[in-house]
């Protein structure tokens, strides 16, 4: 595409030739002539002087970097959602035959809707509803009575077990596991006791749920997962939990049972939240944070236990210099008795 038209298509302000021509897009590290590039985070400065990529998109408030027009720039409110954008255009998502498969096996009583594709070895039970134009790639399990709504995409290996309730243009990628029994026991006389879970899982629309993450279903009532939330690979999540809309998740995290999670929560990697806690709308957990106690809105926590960002890296801090004052304490004490 020529720049003219991709500043077009990205609503951007370009400060360069439009007759550039554009055959892929690259990082900034590594893009060459003909490709474009963005520059999202101030890391990336250290490259904007010396990148051979034809353009880059910035964002409308970044400082004019440019020698004599090159490379030449586009100049977008969000550089993140323009390339994505782009990323669309240049790398279209190869999509499978909207068809079903001979070899799939799909209950008697299981509803089809219009346009579906169901991949070879694809296991559907009783009772259950697909809408229209959801994609169902092979190897999938969906057991009875599960609801999936219009433009879903199942990849390959995914389980979802009974009773589970999936919202339109959900993304679910490989061998993540909904509605499985959550771990709850019982203890008595020596002995622990598994308490069933009777309930189920909901996940309303525009959800992505990463390979290999598990949602457990609920003992009575459901586990939720509100719209627009976004689930990184290998994420655990309990029973009961309720997740609010737009909170994002990522990697190895596990959320014990019957957390309550309010809207745009963000939760870095490895992080673990206890059981039966509330954690308000805006709240940000650190990465390999510990929380053990409610969280209020709208502030960030980190470390273990987790507490307020400032709290916790004074006493992380803190921590760090244990070595010397033990040594100084030590000369102290050795100087007190050899002067006994």
């Amino acid at each position: 595409m020529k720049l003219g038209e991709i500043a077009k298509l990205i609503g951007g302000k370009l400060n360069g030739d439009a007759d550039i021509l554009i055959s892929h897009i690259a990082s900034i590290e590594d893009a060459k002539e003909g490709a474009i590039t963005w520059a999202s985070h101030p890391r990336y400065k250290k490259w904007l002087n010396s990148t051979s990529a034809s353009c880059v998109i910035v964002s409308e408030n970044s400082i004019p970097f440019t020698k004599n027009g090159r490379p030449a720039t586009i100049r977008v409110e969000n550089p993140d959602l323009a390339v994505y954008k782009l990323l669309r255009v240049f790398y279209p998502e190869s999509l499978p035959c909207k068809e079903i498969s001979p070899q799939a096996h799909i209950s008697e009583s299981a509803k089809m809707g219009k346009e579906v594709s169901i991949g070879a070895f694809v296991f559907i039970g009783e009772q259950t509803v697909i809408g229209d134009n959801v994609i169902i790639y092979p190897n999938v399990y969906i057991g009875n009575e599960v609801k999936i709504d219009n433009g879903t995409h199942i990849y390959p290996n995914v389980t979802i077990l009974d009773k589970t309730i999936i919202g339109r243009n959900v993304r679910i990628y490989s061998g993540a596991v909904i509605g499985t029994d959550g771990f709850a026991y019982t203890h008595s006389k020596g002995k622990h006791t598994h308490i069933p879970h009777c309930g189920g899982v909901i996940i309303e629309e525009y959800v992505e749920i990463g390979a290999l993450s598990t949602i457990a279903r609920s003992v009575v009532g459901n586990t939720i997962i509100k719209k627009g939330t976004k689930i990184d690979n290998l994420v655990h999540i309990a029973h009961n939990v309720v997740i609010d809309e737009h909170s994002i998740i990522t990697a190895q995290v596990g959320v014990a049972g019957s957390v309550k999670m309010g809207k745009n929560v963000v939760i870095g990697g490895q992080a673990g939240i206890g059981d039966h806690i509330v954690i308000g709308d805006n709240v940000t957990i650190g990465g390999q944070s510990g929380v053990t106690k409610d969280v209020k809105q709208g502030i960030t926590v980190c470390g273990y236990p987790a507490a307020p960002r400032r709290q916790s890296n004074l006493a992380y801090s803190l921590l760090m210099k244990l070595p010397e004052l033990f040594k100084r304490v030590s000369e102290i004490e050795k100087n007190c008795f050899n002067n006994k």
